[in-house]
């Protein structure tokens, strides 16, 4: 058994390896410079042939970290060639640039939909909020938040796989090594009430989060439960206010959308400027008393 998932492992490897190939030849110059592009194509080849030989030397620290670089490193440009190429990337500075690209998938729109949410929680640099909006209002509160949610859970159990089979150094490499020691260390001694709460509130950083439960001793039933139950909340929420579904863009809603933009400002920069010192705060108060009613 071990000697098949290992096959398989490298048989993956090299399919990663044909396909960004493939992609990159193809590229266009103006997608990716010349010498860019055969670093990128014989890189992953140096990258596969030395993890290969530390396995087969038994060094084992330096062929976990060199065969997770590989995998990451395919995985990143290939999905940058596949958005490159779809000049999905261009459509992501703004709701309408979205929303249009969307639209223009036909009946594809929702799968296409649903795979930039779920890349958006993995990987991609695009605010949660404009995707979730765009939805709204091309299917509605309902659908829209339905179809965001698949996208947004999805995502999440793909960050905590990845975290859970390569392990700290690959989610140290993506999210930082202080964010890692500092939640990693929480998650394990608070658990999924912290995961939880952190879920709820927007001071904390969900989507990195869902990375670094895979590297703690947190069951996979519990993360999935958790992140089932929690998540959800602030699509839906996103979905029918961000949508102008109950306060309208026009008329009186100006009104109220000024008031509510002005408070969100505020809010923005109170988390901005006071982010640690709230998290803090949250965490010593509410596990605090948590820990004193169990004692008692």
């Amino acid at each position: 058994m071990k000697l098949f998932k290992r096959c398989l492992f490298y048989i993956v490897g090299i399919l990663l390896i044909l396909l960004e190939n493939a992609l990159l030849l193809n590229a266009q110059s103006n997608m990716v410079g010349n010498l860019t592009k055969y670093i990128l194509i014989f890189l992953p080849h140096i990258l596969f042939v030395l993890s290969i030989l530390f396995k087969i030397y038994d060094k084992k620290l330096l062929y976990k970290l060199f065969i997770s670089v590989f995998y990451l490193l395919n995985i990143i440009v290939i999905a940058y060639l596949v958005l490159l190429k779809l000049n999905i990337i261009s459509m992501f500075s703004s709701i309408n640039g979205l929303k249009n690209y969307i639209l223009s998938t036909k009946e594809k729109g929702v799968f296409v939909y649903i795979l930039i949410q779920l890349l958006q929680v993995v990987f991609l640099p695009i605010p949660a909020s404009i995707i979730c909006i765009v939805g709204s209002l091309i299917y509605g509160p309902i659908l829209g938040s339905i179809y965001c949610c698949i996208g947004v859970l999805g995502g999440s159990y793909i960050s905590y796989f990845l975290g859970k089979i390569f392990g700290y150094k690959l989610v140290a490499w993506i999210v930082g090594k202080d964010n890692t020691d500092k939640y990693s260390e929480i998650i394990q001694n608070r658990g999924f009430v912290f995961l939880a709460l952190a879920f709820l509130l927007p001071m904390f950083p969900d989507d990195i989060l869902c990375f670094i439960a895979g590297i703690t001793q947190m069951k996979t039933s519990v993360f999935f439960w958790v992140t089932l139950i929690t998540r959800p909340i602030g699509v839906v929420f996103m979905a029918i206010f961000g949508g102008g579904h109950i306060i309208p863009f026009n008329g009186w809603g100006l009104y109220a959308w000024g008031a509510i933009l002005l408070v969100a400002v505020a809010f923005v920069y109170i988390i901005y400027r006071w982010q640690d010192q709230l998290q803090e705060f949250i965490i010593s108060k509410i596990f605090h008393k948590s820990n004193k009613s169990s004692k008692n």
